[in-house]
């Protein structure tokens, strides 16, 4: 199945952080832990993280069966992708 750069760059993202993602309450786009910074200006915007992607990139790699939902705010890779 061809992934898109995007949908590749964010299992790519989930693999160096621990096999998970999570939402970023400030605009509903998807990074890792770390990408979110301590102190963040409320307007700051998407452009305060150090990598993001959207919820369609998250449910796109979670119906080809990548990423399962852990909940509404974190996201895991399936087993069988977290040393692909």
């Amino acid at each position: 199945m061809v992934l898109s750069e995007i949908q590749q760059e964010a299992l790519d993202q989930a693999r160096k952080h621990g096999g998970k993602l999570i939402r970023w309450e400030q605009g509903g786009y998807w990074t890792y832990a770390e990408a979110i910074p301590e102190q963040e200006h409320p307007s700051s915007g998407a452009s305060a993280l150090d990598w993001y992607c959207t919820t369609n990139t998250i449910f796109a790699l979670v119906r080809r069966g990548y990423m399962i939902m852990d909940d509404w705010k974190n996201c895991s890779l399936m087993d069988r992708y977290v040393q692909d």
